[in-house]
C-alpha cells in the first residue's frame, strides 16, 4: 500500500522528535552513559519527547533563523538545557561533561542544511565556532557519535558548496547576522524519512517541498508498506503528529545584542516593521 502526508515544520519536528527518541542507541546513553541535547528548535522537541513533559521550546536555542534574518538568542532568554546521565537528568551545559564521555554516549547537534550527499551544514555565529568548535573534534578523536536531526525543509543543493562562503568576518554586508558555515560529511542524520521508517518500519520518500497559508516549510512524504504498518502511520500522523504549532518568536533586543549585525544596536524605533 501507498499513501502521501504533508508536513509543516512545527510538525516534521514533532515527528523526528519522536523517532529519535524511540532509537535504540538514544535510550542506550540516556540509562547507561551520557545523553547531550544540544540547543535547537527541533532538539526541543526531542527533548520534551524524552523528559515526557512540555518545555519552553522557543528558548532551546542558540543561533536562530527568525523573523526573515540569522539571529542569536541571547542568554538571559534560553531555556537552560538538559544532560542525561545514567537515567537522570541534569540541567547543565553540555560542556560541562565532556571530559568524562566514553563509549555509547552520543551528542544530538542541530543543523541549518541538508544536501542530496548526506552532507549537514552547521551555521555559527559565535566566533569560536560555539557548540561544533567546542564538541566536533573532541568527539571524533573519542570516536563517539554526533547525531544531527534535521528536517527536510533545510534541503540545499551543496553543503560543501554553501561553506567556501562567509564566516562572521568573512561577509562584507549582511542582513541579520553574519555566519561560518560547517559542513559534516560524516555524521548520522535524521530526518523525517528516517523517523518514519524507525517508528513503522515501512519505506518513507521525500515526494515534494513548499506550501504557503500556513505551510510555508511543509514537507510532503510518499510511503510505501503493508496495508497494516501504513494505517498504523496515518492513524499516528493524524492523531498525534497532524495540528502541531508552530513556534512563537522568541527574539532578543537588538538593542542589547553583542552579536555582528546590521541592526546590532539599535532601539526598536530604528527597525523595520518586519522585524519587529
Amino acid at each position: 500500500m501507498e499513501a502521501m502526508f504533508t508536513l509543516t515544520p512545527a510538525e516534521s519536528k514533532r515527528l523526528i522528535g519522536k523517532g529519535v527518541a524511540a532509537l535504540p542507541e538514544i535510550q542506550n546513553a540516556r540509562r547507561n552513559g551520557y545523553l547531550l541535547v544540544g540547543r535547537g528548535s527541533t532538539n526541543a522537541y526531542i527533548l520534551e519527547e524524552l523528559l515526557g513533559k512540555p518545555i519552553k521550546k522557543e528558548g532551546y536555542v542558540a543561533g536562530q533563523v527568525i523573523k526573515g534574518v540569522l539571529c542569536v538568542l541571547g542568554p538571559a532568554e534560553r531555556t537552560r538545557p538538559a544532560i542525561f546521565h545514567k537515567g537522570e537528568v541534569v540541567e547543565a551545559e553540555p560542556g560541562s561533561v565532556l571530559d568524562q564521555l566514553g563509549p555509547g554516549d552520543i551528542l544530538l547537534k542541530g543543523g541549518n542544511a541538508l544536501d542530496g550527499y548526506g552532507n549537514v551544514g552547521v551555521c555559527m555565529a559565535n566566533p569560536n565556532g560555539g557548540t561544533m568548535g567546542q564538541f566536533y573534534m573532541a568527539m571524533k578523536a573519542r570516536g563517539l557519535a554526533i547525531i544531527y536531526p534535521i528536517g527536510l525543509e533545510k534541503m540545499i543543493p551543496s553543503v560543501e558548496a554553501a561553506a567556501q562562503f562567509g564566516g562572521t568576518m568573512g561577509f562584507g554586508k549582511t542582513i541579520g547576522a553574519g555566519v561560518g558555515m560547517a559542513c559534516v560529511a560524516d555524521g548520522m542524520v535524521f530526518t523525517e524519512v528516517d523517523a518514519v521508517e524507525t517508528l513503522f518500519d515501512i519505506r518513507a520518500v521525500h515526494f515534494a517541498s513548499g506550501g504557503w497559508g500556513g505551510a510555508e516549510g511543509a514537507v510532503t512524504l510518499a510511503v510505501e508498506g503493508s496495508d497494516a504498518k501504513v494505517k498504523k502511520c496515518l492513524k499516528f500522523i493524524e492523531g498525534k503528529i497532524k495540528g502541531e504549532p508552530p513556534l512563537p518568536a522568541l527574539k532578543s533586543p537588538c538593542k542589547t545584542c553583542g552579536v555582528a549585525c546590521n541592526y546590532k544596536g539599535k532601539d526598536l524605533e530604528q527597525l523595520p516593521a518586519w522585524l519587529k
